[in-house]
C-alpha cells in the first residue's frame, strides 16, 4: 500500500482537483484499486466526483476506532475508485485527535485497509494542527501544489519547517499549479525556484472539473493541463517504485485503463508541447524496480525534486 497526501497549508491552490485527478489516474490509468480519503470538512473531493452531501454528518466517526473507516467507504462511478467522503463533522477532528492522544491514529486506520487498496490518496485540509501531524505520520509521499505567488512560497516555508522537526519524513514533491506562461512572475518561478517541479498549467478545463463534477481526464485528457497531471502521476509511480512501494503489477496490466477517456476527435487541436512540464527520468540501481516504473517518455522527476 502507498499513501499519497495532497497537502497545502494555503487554500485555493488546486489541491482537491489534484487529489481527485491523481486518485482517478491511479485507478483508471494504473489499474490499482484506489481509495480517495477526503479529510477536508468542505467535502470537495466527493463533490467533484458527483457525490451528494450526506444528510447525517458522520465523517468524524471514522476516527472512533482504527477499523471504523470501512463503514464509510462508498463506490464511485469510476471502476477501481472508492471514496470516504467528508462533511462538516470533521471541523471537530483536531479536538477528537487531541482526546485520542495518539499521533498515529490515521496511520493505524489506513493500515487496516492496505490489503484492499494499493493506492490511498488523502485530500488534506489547508492547516497545520493535529490533523496535519497525523497526515505526515501516515503518508509515504506528500504532494504540495503551489501557485507562483509569495504567499504560497511563504506557506511552503512553514511546511518545510514543520517537516524538518521530523527525521525521516516522507519525500515531498512541490508542484507548480495554476501556471500561466503569459505572466512574468510565473515564468521566473518556473525557470528558477520551480525548475525541477511538475507543472499544471492554468486552464479553463480545470475550472470545468467543478462544473462537470468529473476528473479532467474524462472529458479533456488531450489538454495541456491534463497532460501535466499525467506527468505528475507518472512521476509519483516512479518514485513509489524507487521507494519499493509500487507493489506487484495490477492484474491484467492496463486493465480497462483507457475506458473513461474520450475518443479522439479530429477537431481537437494537438496540445502544445511547451505546456508540458519538463521532466527527467529517475535513475534506479535495480532492474526489478524499473519493471514497475511509469511508462516512458515521462518516467518521473529528478531525485532532488522530491526533497527540500
Amino acid at each position: 500500500m502507498a499513501v499519497i497526501a495532497v497537502y497545502s497549508m494555503k487554500g485555493g491552490v488546486g489541491k482537491t482537483t489534484m487529489a481527485v485527478d491523481l486518485a482517478w489516474r491511479f485507478a483508471q490509468r494504473g489499474g490499482h484499486e484506489t481509495l480517495l480519503f477526503d479529510l477536508d470538512p468542505q467535502g470537495g473531493a466527493g463533490f467533484l466526483l458527483g457525490h451528494e452531501e450526506r444528510k447525517v454528518q458522520r465523517a468524524i466517526s471514522a476516527f472512533h476506532h482504527a477499523r471504523a473507516p470501512r463503514d464509510l467507504i462508498e463506490p464511485t462511478r469510476f471502476d477501481g475508485l472508492s471514496l470516504i467522503g467528508a462533511d462538516q463533522s470533521l471541523r471537530d477532528l483536531p479536538v477528537q485527535l487531541a482526546r485520542i492522544g495518539t499521533k498515529k491514529r490515521l496511520a493505524q486506520m489506513l493500515n487496516f485497509m492496505k490489503g484492499d487498496y494499493p493506492r490511498i490518496v488523502l485530500d488534506c485540509p489547508p492547516m497545520i494542527n493535529e490533523v496535519s501531524e497525523q497526515i505526515m505520520e501516515a503518508a509515504d509521499l506528500i504532494v504540495v501544489p503551489l501557485p507562483a505567488s509569495p504567499l504560497a512560497a511563504r506557506a511552503f516555508g512553514f511546511i518545510k519547517e514543520e517537516l524538518a522537526k521530523r527525521p525521516g519524513h516522507p519525500p515531498v514533491l512541490p508542484v507548480l499549479s495554476m501556471y500561466d506562461k503569459r505572466r512574468k512572475l510565473h515564468r521566473w518561478v518556473r525557470e528558477n525556484a520551480a525548475a525541477n517541479w511538475p507543472v499544471i498549467p492554468q486552464s479553463s478545463y480545470v475550472e470545468q472539473v467543478a462544473v462537470r463534477r468529473e476528473p479532467i481526464a474524462s472529458f479533456a485528457n488531450w489538454s495541456p493541463a491534463a497532460q501535466g497531471f499525467e506527468h505528475l502521476h507518472a512521476a509519483l509511480e516512479a518514485k513509489l517504485a524507487q521507494l519499493g512501494l509500487a507493489g506487484p503489477p495490477p492484474g491484467g496490466g492496463q486493465k480497462d485503463a483507457t475506458r473513461a477517456l474520450p475518443g479522439p476527435q479530429a477537431e481537437r487541436p494537438e496540445a502544445p508541447r511547451e505546456e508540458s512540464p519538463k521532466v527527467v527520468p529517475i535513475r534506479r540501481a535495480e532492474a526489478p524496480q524499473a519493471a514497475h516504473a511509469a511508462p516512458t517518455p515521462s518516467e518521473g522527476l529528478a531525485r532532488r525534486a522530491f526533497s527540500f
